[in-house]
């Protein structure tokens, strides 16, 4: 079974996110993302099987930023032993030179792993030799992924201009800042 969904309108709101703040934009996302994970929390909790209520209880949406990019180059510097500034040097030499490449905001769906508690949630969605699957993250995004899709599309348009209006009313940013902010807002909104 093949499912085809058609999407219009994001090419725009990407092009009007990129005329706000880098940090700006970044934050609009992962408030955009949050509010469409939400059905899917709920979702999950809802299927997931409950012994104790601990792996129902741990499932969230997270949105972590982990940037990888020059790790590598920082233990390869310290395995040298080059020094902490060094080291650091590399990191952020790797940093630049990889600018644009990877995610820009990402979400995440799912059990938390605080302190190893839930281990097992894994073993639960798709079973083991000893126990037969109880999947309840899959079956969640298959009965949420277009209500998810449907909350990016309208809500990602008013987080633009909200946080377009913020920029505006700074005083710490310039007035190009702030111009190519309304600008966003206009593109968002529409116009």
């Amino acid at each position: 079974m093949s499912v085809t969904v058609s999407v219009s309108g994001l090419k725009e709101l990407d092009e009007a996110l990129g005329n706000l703040p880098k940090a700006t934009a970044r934050n609009v996302l992962v408030r955009t993302l949050k509010k469409a994970a939400e059905p899917m929390v709920e979702e999950a909790k809802r299927l997931a099987p409950v012994r104790t209520g601990r792996l129902r209880d741990s499932i969230m949406s997270s949105a972590r930023v982990k940037n990888k990019t020059g790790n590598s180059e920082y233990a390869a510097a310290m395995k040298a032993g080059l020094g902490r500034d060094a080291a650091r040097a590399a990191l952020l030499a790797a940093r630049r030179a990889n600018k644009g490449k990877g995610s820009f905001a990402e979400l995440f769906v799912g059990p938390a792993r605080g302190g190893g508690v839930i281990r097992y949630a894994h073993i639960v969605e798709f079973g083991s030799v000893d126990t037969a699957p109880q999947p309840y993250m899959r079956p969640a995004w298959e009965a949420t992924k277009g209500k998810m899709l449907d909350v990016i599309k309208s809500e990602l348009g008013n987080e633009i201009i909200k946080a377009a209006r913020r920029v505006g009313r700074s005083k710490k940013q310039s007035a190009e800042v702030k111009y190519r902010a309304s600008i966003a807002a206009m593109m968002a909104a529409g116009y």
